[in-house]
């Protein structure tokens, strides 16, 4: 049956120039992403092919999703870059490890974070601060099902749900009336914009360093309120009470290789430093290879390259998986960078990136 099928749910080509700094605001009928009235779709993944002048990347800064005319950008928020393209095209990722807004089909509301929606879907596609002249394209994939067929895919999605940090021991039980799928409640179920507390989304979010570093080997903090980052979609700084909640699952860091300052790479959750001692996120480029654990996007070599093609055919790595999943809740917690020392990681020379599960237990 068709309805069960994974299949592209928007499809959106920019083609002439895009402004700096100026937004693409596609229309869902521009971008074929209406849903016909007894129909409803979740997304699963998404595929930026992004711009490229003659083996030049052009800075395709941020895509967010829009679902039934709302933006997710403070849970979903995509580099389109081609050096730091978080939902590369997946034929072109190692081991095919694409990034996954969340499993379908699924019952739990833990793995089942894709995005709802009822009517229709769409991007928006922000320029950097230079002229987009390239083409670019934004696929978004997923499932659609007849309302009838929901109580049959999914039955019941299952509450109450703990979370568990088997680092520090810790649970997180969230509590909610079980809730049957259907047609109705679609909306309401993980990854859907009429959620009833705890709201449960996918998160993914980038960063730039706005400043340099301190070259004294302290922690720099991606925090928005100290104007470490450009604006509050790049905040991976977590001040939480009882109320708010973050799942960190992945977390990436693409080094500033032409320097070499950068250090180390982790989380600061409530005063201690996970992993222990951080990770290692240096480059050596006289070795030819990057030493790093958490790189992520464009690497080298390319997969593929013909000669007198005026392009290569990139290849990327996913976001690396962290050994174990980190909960913050009810503390601070953060993304850090640390210099060698030696010199200071030069401004908007390192992005950043995290994913996780984002929990509100409040309206």
């Amino acid at each position: 049956m068709e309805h069960f099928e994974l299949r592209v749910l928007a499809d959106y080509v920019h083609t002439g120039v895009q402004v700096a700094n100026t937004w693409a605001k596609p229309s869902p009928r521009t971008v074929m992403g209406e849903l016909e009235r007894d129909e409803r779709a979740e997304v699963v993944f998404a595929e930026i092919f992004p711009p490229v002048t003659g083996g030049a990347e052009e800075l395709l800064r941020k895509v967010i999703p829009v679902l039934d005319g709302q933006r997710i950008s403070e849970y979903v928020s995509l580099s389109g870059i081609l050096s730091s393209d978080m939902a590369p095209p997946r034929n072109s990722v190692w081991g095919g490890r694409l990034y996954s807004f969340g499993a379908p089909h699924n019952s739990n509301p833990l793995l089942s974070t894709t995005l709802k929606y009822s009517e229709h879907i769409t991007v928006e596609c922000l320029a950097g601060n230079a002229n987009i002249n390239a083409d670019y394209r934004v696929r978004l994939w997923g499932y659609v099902y007849q309302e009838a067929e929901l109580p049959k895919v999914f039955g019941t999605m299952i509450f109450p749900a703990p979370v568990t940090e088997r680092t520090r021991a810790r649970t997180l039980t969230l509590s909610k009336s079980p809730i049957p799928v259907n047609g109705n409640t679609w909306k309401t179920l993980p990854g859907g914009k009429d959620q009833r507390i705890p709201k449960v989304n996918p998160f993914i979010r980038f960063a730039y360093n706005l400043l340099a570093t301190d070259a004294l080997q302290g922690d720099y903090q991606f925090r928005y309120d100290t104007g470490r980052v450009s604006d509050s979609d790049e905040n991976l700084y977590f001040d939480f009470d009882e109320l708010d909640a973050l799942v960190v699952e992945s977390i990436g860091v693409r080094v500033d290789g032409a320097l070499g300052n950068l250090a180390k790479t982790g989380l600061l959750i409530d005063g201690d430093y996970h992993p222990k001692g951080l990770l290692p996120t240096t480059w050596r480029a006289a070795w030819g290879i990057g030493d790093n654990p958490l790189q992520f996007a464009l690497v080298f070599p390319h997969i593929h390259y013909e000669a007198g093609a005026a392009q290569e055919i990139p290849f990327w790595y996913a976001i690396p998986k962290l050994d174990k999943q980190y909960l913050v809740w009810n503390e601070k917690g953060m993304l850090v960078i640390r210099d060698d020392g030696v010199a200071a990681v030069a401004i908007n020379s390192v992005i950043v990136c995290l994913t996780g599960i984002r929990i509100e237990m409040h309206g």
